[in-house]
């Protein structure tokens, strides 16, 4: 009888599933992966291998990004690409790890750590996070940075706190040696053997195995130790109060009648201007403000006509009482010279009316905010949402906000918008100071209304979290539908709309906390993704020296 392969390889992909939403079990995840990684010395034939590999993670990504489809029917395409493509990740990173378990004395509690990091960081980026594939028009970084391993663990703080040295890859790096060593483990079980009739192939040595149970051991008792040394601190300093709106508007009622979402908001927003004590700022949720913010690129000049409306919306703006700051997300047209561009923008105002500073969104989403090699396949259309011509222009500005405290203590803030805040990469050029004075805080808005309460609420605040603790930073999310919030720099969700995250989607509410403020640095901040490159370096090395012990 030929030995199991994809018996296993499904189990491990329900398994992953398990780790994250709708049933968020995290610890899950530290085992999730080890009957996929018996495929690494499995006794079949390459084509079952491989063709088992893909099932795995097929197993997994098409139930966890099912969430896409309920934005619009055209996004059932999406969703059944997504997951078909994704598994592609695991298919190549089972023949790396392949390669690497031919060289003596590596065990997988080494190699996974190493493939699986850098497989994630290449998901994160590829097919257009790679500056060299600019000149073919693809300058949008249109990666998948969602469902990490490291995200699985964001109820675990003690351990998510090595995110500022590496990034939520050190929290993943953690999480698959402890899955490797589960796969040894495994793989010299007797009863796990016959189950997969394996009978014939020796077993893992138990000295060897051993030793890679102390590594692991010790390398998760260290990450631990340190987040629990990171975690005990001093209160941190109570920085701006600020309020995050929330409605509750789907995208079909949001697209077609802007009145009432505008009227939804324009309350919640009296409602809070009108606390007992006024906040330094309100926040409005991604697009959520029902008009256009029209202005000039600096230096350029508009036509006249532009000139008037530019004139006209400024003295809208100014004429609307908001009694206190706020920053508002909405679409801008600006202006160069004749041509003008859309961005997806968030607008920080006075309370009279004033305009402060702008920051138009720099990572667009595909298919959501425009539309890859749309001119040369224009048939990619039917895959988005919309009918007709809606792509924005990505942002250039590094904006950082100024905000001042009715008390007059000054601060800065970064805003981050939509899926921006699963970009560790974009985060942190905010926290580090070659790139500019640190912000205190950052601020995400986002519009989740198109998911009508699915887990893609839960999941989008999970991975949030992560963006705070490797930058030391908070972050006060708005986002319509939910789930808004404050998280403070060691990842606590701190302030919710409602009593649990899962109450506290599809709800209208008024989000207040005084944003706590760190002054610690970061690693992570400072030196970036240094962790996937040295994964990429570990593997070429073993790569090479694998060539040397057989074929993958």
């Amino acid at each position: 009888m030929k030995p199991r392969v994809f018996l296993p390889a499904v189990a491990s992909g329900v398994l992953l599933w398990a780790a994250f939403f709708p049933l968020n079990l995290g610890p899950v995840a530290f085992v999730a992966l080890a009957p996929w990684l018996t495929l690494v010395r499995a006794p079949v034939s390459r084509r079952r291998r491989y063709l088992a590999a893909y099932v795995g993670g097929l197993a997994f990504f098409l139930p966890a990004v099912q969430w896409l489809r309920v934005a619009h029917p055209a996004m059932y395409v999406s969703w059944l690409g997504l997951a078909a493509v994704c598994p592609l990740f695991w298919v190549v990173g089972l023949a790396l790890l392949r390669r690497l378990d031919r060289v003596p004395g590596v065990p997988l509690a080494a190699s996974v750590p190493a493939v699986w990091v850098g497989m994630e960081y290449v998901r994160a980026h590829f097919p257009t996070g790679f500056d060299f594939l600019t000149h073919v028009g693809l300058h949008q970084k249109a990666g998948f940075g969602w469902y990490f391993l490291g995200y699985s663990q964001h109820d675990f703080l003690p351990l998510v706190q090595v995110a500022d040295l590496g990034g939520v890859y050190a929290v993943s790096a953690v999480v698959a040696a402890v899955n490797g060593l589960a796969a040894e483990w495994l793989m010299r079980s007797a009863a796990v053997r016959g189950a997969l009739r394996w009978e014939a192939v020796p077993a893992p040595g138990l000295p060897r195995l051993l030793a890679a149970t102390v590594g692991t051991a010790g390398l998760f008792a260290a990450a631990v130790g340190y987040g629990m040394v990171r975690l005990n601190h001093p209160e941190f300093t109570a920085g701006p109060r600020i309020t995050a709106i929330q409605g509750s508007v789907p995208q079909f009622q949001k697209d077609n009648d802007g009145p009432s979402l505008g009227q939804t908001y324009a309350d919640l927003h009296l409602r809070a201007a009108m606390a007992n004590v006024p906040p330094d700022l309100i926040v409005w949720p991604e697009t959520c403000f029902p008009g256009d913010w029209l202005a000039a690129a600096p230096g350029a000049a508009p036509p006249p006509e532009a000139s008037e409306q530019i004139a006209r919306c400024a003295a809208y703006f100014a004429s609307q009482g908001w009694r206190v700051p706020v920053l508002l997300g909405l679409g801008s047209v600006e202006w160069e010279g004749a041509e003008a561009w859309k961005y997806n923008s968030a607008l920080l105002l006075t309370a009279t009316g004033a305009p402060v500073g702008r920051y138009d969104k720099i990572h667009l989403v595909p298919f959501g905010e425009y539309v890859p090699f749309r001119g040369t396949f224009p048939w990619l259309q039917m895959f988005t949402p919309y009918t007709g011509e809606y792509s924005c222009r990505p942002g250039a500005r590094w904006t950082r906000f100024p905000l001042t405290t009715a008390d007059g203590r000054p601060f800065t803030f970064a805003c981050l918008i939509c899926y921006e805040d699963s970009d560790p990469s974009l985060a942190r050029r905010y926290a580090a100071p070659a790139d500019g004075p640190p912000v205190d805080f950052f601020v995400n808005l986002s519009n989740d209304g198109w998911f009508d309460g699915a887990e893609e609420h839960e999941q989008h605040l999970a991975i949030c979290r992560f963006r705070a603790v490797e930058c030391r930073r908070s972050v006060v999310r708005a986002v319509n539908m939910g789930i808004s919030a404050v998280i403070d720099p060691d990842g606590r969700v701190v302030a919710l709309p409602g009593p649990t995250w899962a109450a506290s989607k599809k709800v209208e509410g008024v989000v207040t906390a005084a944003v706590p403020i760190d002054g610690r640095d970061s690693v992570y901040a400072r030196h970036g993704d240094w962790l996937p490159g040295a994964c990429w370096v570990v593997m070429v090395v073993g790569v090479i020296a694998g060539r040397r012990f057989g074929r993958a």
